[in-house]
């Protein structure tokens, strides 16, 4: 499985590097940005930089892409490279999660959808932190797994410095820390002491790894924050009465920013947060509604990075195995382990990944949904749906093997017909949030960089017709057209 992942993201790498203008550009003002300007600094110094404590993006991604600087140079493509190998891991560890809970075939069918999954494709290209998210979740996943049929104390410290790691990758990985040690605690053998024990050690062990961010934070930046401090300014934003759900500051934060008369990353976001849920509670639940249909609709919310507009470069990127069709496969398949004999417990691999799969999707709807941020639920998803492809087969030769054809065609059917429904019930329709005027403007600036000035006009006016009263994109589509006619008149 590691060898047809590589194969195909070596493939798609070439691909891309060969046909997306914007392969190798960072442009200004995006998390990719950050990243590589912070991952330079670290491979120059080998240190934090001062003006970046405390820290406002996890730590655990720059230190890594810094290694890989260090290594091989200020390198767009070295990076992606990387990226592409820890991509090629994750999809033998999802191999492995889904035949540990589900049989070969399971494995088998979950481990080539993800092979060919766009989404992970596509991040793996970006300097973005979600590649190495979704591995030491994943890794998280098979290491609780493996913990959970052991039961000894050393794998629960292994847990702890896991979910650790995630942590330092996305500080919403936090709130698993507090479930795992009560899953620890019931599942270990032995005495009320014994069980203690081992909850406190994954306590411990998490928060070792997590202390020298919380260290750097404290002493260095001169606030106490445990990863990040863009935890308060984010459940704002997701939260406001004038949120959508997605990352976008409203007009109400404008205001908070301007009678504060500080940066949003310096004010202190407890007491507008209480005033939320006190004084606006209709608003909080119509956010977390507007945010969960958010989640489970199947359009990729862009952020940076927009999906739609990469998918012509590669033809990898048209693959059909995202989310709007492993959701819906994978929900099936969660419906059809509950029913599987014997009954999932506290210690079975389906209990684990259903767990973290719902813990996982709450703590995105209780801030922000964005398509890149939905790759590790994205992951349990494929364990979930290659068990329903798999059950599908298992039927059909069930019944090929009995000479009674008819059940079992009827049984896999069924699953065909819910999960055509389930397709359409979760397609986004027409949805403004997917295709927006900055993403065109991005794109059609990195053409104008390689001095193809008439696909940077079209990528220009189709951002022109999303936001018609953008007088600076009309202006620029204006520019853009003189400096054409200008080429053509030199020539």
């Amino acid at each position: 499985m590691f060898g047809i992942a590589l194969a195909v993201r070596a493939a798609h790498q070439i691909i891309m590097s060969a046909n997306d203008p914007m392969y190798g550009i960072v442009m200004q003002g995006g998390d990719n940005h950050t990243y590589d300007r912070w991952a330079l600094e670290i491979s120059q110094t080998f240190w934090l930089g001062w003006n970046r404590l405390p820290f406002l993006h996890g730590p655990l991604y720059p230190y890594f892409l810094g290694l890989v600087y260090l290594r091989f140079g200020h390198s767009y493509a070295a990076a992606a490279w990387a990226q592409c190998l820890l991509g090629a891991v994750t999809v033998a560890l999802i191999f492995h999660l889904a035949r540990r809970a589900f049989g070969k075939r399971a494995g088998w069918c979950a481990g080539v959808g993800a092979a060919f999954c766009p989404l992970f494709l596509l991040y793996e290209g970006e300097i973005l932190v979600e590649t190495v998210v979704l591995f030491v979740h994943v890794a998280a996943l098979c290491i609780f797994v493996e913990a959970a049929r052991r039961k000894t104390r050393r794998w629960w410290v292994l847990c702890g410095v896991a979910l650790g790691v995630c942590a330092l990758g996305r500080p919403n990985a936090m709130l698993f820390i507090p479930i795992a040690a009560a899953w620890a605690a019931w599942l270990t053998p032995g005495a009320a002491r014994q069980r203690i024990i081992a909850a406190a050690a994954l306590v411990v062990a998490a928060a070792v790894m997590i202390a020298p961010a919380t260290l750097a934070n404290t002493f260095g930046g001169g606030r106490f924050h445990l990863v990040t401090h863009s935890g308060g300014v984010n459940l704002y934003i997701g939260n406001a009465p004038d949120a959508t759900g997605v990352y976008f500051r409203p007009p109400s934060l404008l205001e908070i920013r301007e009678k504060e008369g500080k940066h949003e990353y310096e004010i202190d976001w407890r007491p507008y947060l209480v005033e939320l849920v006190t004084t606006h509670p209709g608003a909080v639940a119509r956010n977390l509604l507007i945010k969960t249909k958010l989640f489970w609709q199947s359009g990729e919310l862009p952020h940076n990075i927009n999906f739609y507009l990469k998918q012509p470069f590669s033809p990898f990127l048209r693959s059909p195995f995202r989310w709007g069709l492993i959701a819906p496969l994978g929900v099936i398949g969660m419906f059809l382990s509950l029913k599987r004999k014997p009954l999932p417990r506290a210690d079975d691999p389906r209990m684990i990944l259903l767990a973290f799969f719902v813990l996982y999707m709450g703590s995105l709807i209780l801030v922000f949904v964005m398509s890149r941020l939905r790759l590790p639920a994205l992951a349990a998803l494929f364990v979930f749906a290659g068990y329903a492809v798999a059950w599908c087969v298992d039927s059909v030769a069930e019944a090929w093997r009995s000479r009674r054809l008819m059940p079992g065609i009827l049984r896999a059917g069924a699953v065909v017909v819910v999960c055509v429904a389930l397709v359409f019930a979760l397609q986004s329709r027409d949805n403004p949030l997917l295709m927006r005027w900055n993403d065109y403007l991005n794109l059609g600036s990195a053409y104008e960089v390689t001095g193809d000035l008439e696909k940077a006009l079209e990528q220009y006016e189709k951002g022109l017709e999303v936001s018609p009263e953008n007088a600076a994109l009309r202006q620029i589509c204006k520019e853009t057209r003189e400096r054409i006619q200008q080429q053509r008149g030199r020539r």
